[in-house]
């Protein structure tokens, strides 16, 4: 090698060293780019519609320290300018035609859970609108358009669209178990035991409506604890899931039947284990049992149920999911859903509509000792032991012409 080469690889070496000696600070923060989130449920039985509409956050501190930062991922009043198009689109041409116009009015909400977000107050965004069902002659769409003006970029218009599923011509009804007809039928219809033993099932079927996908059922269970001394009264539940049933998108286009199944066992099982043997010797308190239950249908569309799919905790090894979202420019998901129940508030305290006990599965509640096994180990007889939580019922069984249901 000549000693001019020499010389020169020399000279690069020196300077690739002191290149990257000089350079000490490395900046591992992107530039900033605004990025617009929404999250919005259309619902059709509501008539106030609540979204969000946020921005993605950068900056110096980690992301646990920012999200806790308020106004972090909040637009100004200046940057954000938000509105819903009620369009209609007809057959066969989907000719579309703006029918109202709802801008955007913001407001802060402070019933947000404790998380890693700020959390005394939240910034969101409201229309009051009477929502339409997509009917035979013509299909009904709610577009979200909101134009973001943030200083340092260029102005962009962000957008989303949804239909509403709904009741509509089919209302959605709970099938099984039926409501007796108060006027010729006792009410009782839960049988969670019969012939002096746990049913092993029990059929749970709603009338669905179209657009649904996604369906979960769920029925509650609704009792009331008084103070002796004070009288005052604490109501509570119990929540309890039956299951999630999804349809194609093909047989979402037309209402029909959609079908689970219970185990009754499981209501007395939780019975056993949530509450606290009652103190019949020093009691403190009186609790009351509700004789009629509420079930409850939550319904889906299909852009959140894939969302919501997409969005499951994943129990592959690895962990990367798809993107998905129907917001263009954005992300986020703007959807539909309906909640449908079988219970209706009457007044402070009273409801109506219910599904009510029949009297072994009432009884079972109140008085049970029913042995259910033997433990091979030990040999001890196995029981929910349900007398021991003290349940009573308050002023009567349920009844829907004097609307005594608790």
């Amino acid at each position: 090698m000549s000693k001019l080469r020499s010389i020169s690889f020399l000279f690069l070496a020196l300077s690739m060293i002191t290149i990257v000696g000089c350079e000490t600070e490395i900046d591992i923060i992107a530039p900033q780019k605004d990025v617009t989130v929404i999250y919005g449920l259309l619902e059709e039985n509501k008539s106030r519609h609540y979204i969000r509409i946020n921005k993605a956050f950068i900056g110096e501190e980690s992301a646990s320290v920012l999200a806790k930062t308020q106004g972090v991922n909040e637009y100004s009043d200046d940057e954000l300018q938000a509105v819903v198009f009620e369009i209609s689109k007809k057959e066969p041409n989907e000719d579309e035609d703006t029918i109202n116009r709802y801008p955007l009015t913001s407001t802060y909400i402070t019933s947000k859970s404790d998380g890693l977000f700020f959390n005394d107050s939240n910034k969101v965004y409201y229309f009051d609108a009477v929502l339409k069902i997509s009917n035979g002659n013509n299909t009904f769409v709610y577009r979200i358009e909101c134009t973001i003006n943030v200083e340092g970029e260029e102005t962009k218009v962000v957008t989303a669209e949804s239909g509403v599923i709904g009741g509509g011509d089919v209302p959605l009804t709970l099938v099984k178990p039926r409501l007796a007809n108060s006027t010729t039928e006792d009410r009782s219809e839960i049988d969670f035991v019969g012939n002096g033993d746990y049913r092993n099932s029990l059929d749970v079927t709603w009338m669905r409506p179209a657009g649904g996908v996604s369906f979960t059922s769920f029925y509650r269970f609704y009792f009331t604890e008084v103070d002796i001394v004070t009288n005052e009264r604490s109501r509570d539940s119990l929540l309890f899931a039956i299951g999630t049933k999804r349809v194609t998108t093909q047989e979402s286009t037309n209402s029909g039947e959609v079908n689970f199944t219970m185990n009754p066992e499981e209501f007395y099982i939780r019975m056993k284990t949530q509450f606290e043997d009652y103190n019949f010797d020093n009691p403190t308190f009186n609790r009351f049992a509700s004789d009629t239950i509420e079930f409850f249908l939550e319904v889906a569309d299909n852009t959140l149920a894939t969302y919501i799919e997409v969005n499951q905790p994943s129990t592959a090894i690895a962990q990367e999911r798809p993107e998905y979202t129907n917001v263009e420019n954005g992300i986020g998901v703007f959807a539909s859903r309906y909640l449908a129940s079988t219970r209706k508030k009457v007044g402070l305290d009273k409801v109506n509509s219910g599904r009510v006990f029949n009297s072994s599965t009432l009884e079972e509640l109140l008085y049970s000792n029913q042995v259910t096994g033997v433990n091979s180990e030990t040999g001890q007889e196995l029981s929910h032991a349900t007398s021991k939580k003290g349940f009573r019922v308050e002023g009567g069984r349920c009844n829907d012409v004097t609307q005594i249901c608790r």
